[in-house]
C-alpha cells in the first residue's frame, strides 16, 4: 500500500523538476533573444535572423 503512494510522490516531484526546468531553458533563451536584439540595435545593426521570422498573411 506504502510503495506505490511512494513510488507516485516520486513520480510528482521528477515531473514537476522538468517542467521548472523546461520553463526556466525557455525563458533564458528568450533573454538571451533580447539582449542579442539589444546589443544588435546599440551597433545600429538589423537582426540577421529578423527575416526568417517573418510570416506572410494570406
Amino acid at each position: 500500500m506504502q510503495l506505490p503512494l511512494v513510488l507516485g510522490l516520486v513520480a510528482l516531484v521528477l515531473a514537476v523538476a522538468a517542467l521548472v526546468v523546461v520553463l526556466e531553458d525557455r525563458r533564458a533563451a528568450r533573454r538571451a533573444a533580447l539582449r542579442r536584439k539589444a546589443r544588435l540595435a546599440r551597433l545600429g545593426e538589423v537582426d540577421p535572423l529578423a527575416p526568417g521570422r517573418l510570416h506572410v498573411d494570406r
